[in-house]
């Protein structure tokens, strides 16, 4: 058990978490695989390690009234849905789909971001059942790739939805907790779960939670835009880099 390297896995994707509004999977999966974890243990672990990690997130950004609940958590209850079907679809999904699948989401998130505005275009679009069919169907991809869901739900907010990119990243984050609990309580079912490299990974990635929310309030929304266009860029060379050297 490499503890160290996930001690030091977990504190970066907290720090990276919070900082992007994402769940954390988009760094965690690609860069487990290259610790030598195959993809299914490695969507497992990061599914874990989310579960923790949006959950501080989420406290942290109430606090500071980034967002209000009332609407947004009808996201969250598609997701749960759509994350239970695709946890299961690991189990019985070939790795190489698997791994090309994540590549495709990476590059769609990727082209949103370079294609949108950080600032909103529209008004915001407040629809409840419109939320739910959202949320099932990034839950879907979030379960069955290890996940939150955010590098899907924070594109579709911005380039569709009339939300800010800083607001949608935080929403991100939100729904990241419904997505990863449910993927987590299926893979537990499925025996999947890798737990002592998952908990290390977990509470790790707690300590740079606080990091990347306190700096994301910090920085301009154009810059903003323009790290978070360079991280994506970076995941999609990793991945692609795993999948094609191996």
């Amino acid at each position: 058990m490499m503890t160290i390297e996930l001690i030091v896995l977990g504190v970066a994707v907290g720090a990276l978490s919070g900082f992007f509004g994402i769940g954390g999977g988009t760094v965690s999966v690609p860069l487990l695989m290259i610790l030598g974890f195959g993809i299914k243990e490695a969507i497992a672990i990061s599914v874990m390690q989310m579960v923790f990690g949006s959950l501080m997130a989420a406290w942290m950004h109430h606090k500071k009234k980034t967002y209000v609940i009332s609407d947004i958590k009808y996201f969250g209850f598609g997701g749960l849905v759509g994350a239970m079907l695709g946890a299961v679809l690991v189990k019985v999904l070939d790795e190489a789909l698997l791994e090309w699948s994540f590549l495709a989401i990476v590059a769609f998130t990727l082209g949103r971001f370079v294609m949108s505005s950080p600032e909103p275009t529209r008004p915001e679009i407040i629809n409840r059942p419109l939320y739910v069919a959202i949320g099932s169907f990034i839950g879907l991809f979030s379960g069955m790739l290890g996940v939150g869901g955010a590098i899907l739900m924070t594109p579709i907010l911005v380039s569709f939805m009339g939300f800010d990119l800083k607001k949608a990243s935080a929403i991100g984050l939100f729904f990241v907790i419904f997505t990863s609990a449910s993927a987590f309580v299926t893979l537990g079912l499925l025996g999947m779960l890798n737990w002592q490299a998952g908990l290390i990974m977990a509470f790790s990635s707690l300590l740079g939670i606080g990091i990347g929310i306190y700096f994301v309030h910090k920085i301009q929304l154009k810059h903003y835009k323009q790290v978070l266009v360079a991280f994506y860029s970076i995941i999609f060379a990793l991945t692609a880099y795993k999948i094609i050297v191996g």
